[in-house]
């Protein structure tokens, strides 16, 4: 298998089918494109999230807690505490284990959740820092959504704008080859959307305006999301790619690593499906949260739009950030 998430076909034969004992009280089980299982405790259920972070180097600590807290806000919930695991490689300081920590503090304390415990350890089963985090959120048990919850006719509506987690982390990790074709001030700019992965108020809001299902848009970008939310709604999409929202910063660091945005890591940048989607799009702007229509939910079929061209969306074999990575060290650095 190559590196990135495993595939969905490999998922289906060799993961879901030995999920334990099913239990009464676990309302959402595990299922592909369900990255929360949601728990009854009775007028409330209890929504818990688990996400690694390997494809950054700077920041990881940080980028962390959102892309978990993301993954809670998604179905709903409130996010309220996080469980951390910390995988440091062999001759690892203590100035790292600081970082790492300053960094999820921080993080923390801008959603206002706490970091209820978890395990730290030092390794040679790594080769670089493993950051892996667990998301205990909180709903109401009738105001929950999920990702299977679209239906034919839903407008498909993303916030913010797409690849901005990977913009930053390419930004960050790669400055120095980036540097010698792009002006500092757009990568600044581009380092910079580290403040933007934030989607817990996206999430929050558009619950509330009637989302019938939503997703964050992490690893395989857009593309995956898209892909993953529609199999677990059973139904198809279509996707209008020139409705898709692209900043000029993101669009010239894909260009410099010939990757394609659509399939890019895009933490900050929600994937929501509702009936009424003008509704949720005036809600999240009067929050400040830009959003857009980009398509709607069909009977069958996955399309990507462009002109009279329309191309089947599948998932991505990997994200972009992973192909970029693997261009910057085998052609770009010493």
């Amino acid at each position: 298998m190559k590196i990135g998430k495993v595939p969905p076909e490999i998922l289906k034969s060799s993961v879901y089918p030995y999920l334990g004992s099913m239990r009464k009280e676990v309302l959402v089980h595990s299922g592909f494109g369900e990255d929360c299982s949601i728990i009854d405790f009775g007028e409330n259920v209890a929504v818990a999230s688990t996400d690694p972070i390997t494809g950054a180097n700077k920041n990881s600590g940080y980028l962390s807690v959102f892309i978990s807290c993301n993954d809670i806000a998604a179905c709903g919930a409130n996010p309220l505490g996080i469980l951390v695991t910390l995988l440091l490689p062999a001759g690892a300081d203590e100035l790292m284990l600081k970082d790492l920590m300053e960094g999820i503090h921080d993080a923390s304390r801008q959603i206002g959740i706490e970091i209820l415990g978890g395990h730290s350890e030092i390794t040679d089963a790594v080769i670089k820092p493993v950051v892996s985090v667990t998301a205990l959120g909180i709903a109401k048990k009738n105001e929950y959504v999920t990702s299977s919850g679209a239906r034919p006719g839903d407008d498909v509506i993303v916030t913010k704008a797409l690849g901005l987690e990977g913009t930053s982390i390419l930004a960050s990790d790669y400055e120095d080859i980036l540097k010698a074709e792009l002006s500092p001030e757009l990568l600044h700019r581009a380092q910079s959307f580290i403040k933007k992965i934030g989607a817990v108020e996206d999430g929050l809001a558009a619950a509330k305006a009637g989302a019938s299902a939503m997703h964050d848009i992490t690893e395989g970008g857009l593309l995956g999301a898209v892909y993953e939310i529609a199999e677990a709604s059973g139904t198809g999409v279509r996707i209008i790619k020139e409705k898709l929202p692209i900043l000029p910063e993101t669009r010239a660091i894909c260009d410099f690593f010939r990757i394609d945005p659509l399939g890019l890591i895009s933490s900050g940048s929600m994937l929501i499906c509702a009936p009424k989607g003008d509704e949720v799009v005036k809600a999240l702007a009067a929050r400040g949260i830009d959003a857009s229509i980009i398509g709607k939910i069909t009977e069958k079929d996955k399309l990507l739009v462009s002109g009279d061209d329309c191309i089947a969306i599948t998932p991505p074999e990997r994200d972009e950030l992973y192909v970029a990575a693997e261009r910057a060290e085998k052609i770009f650095l010493p």
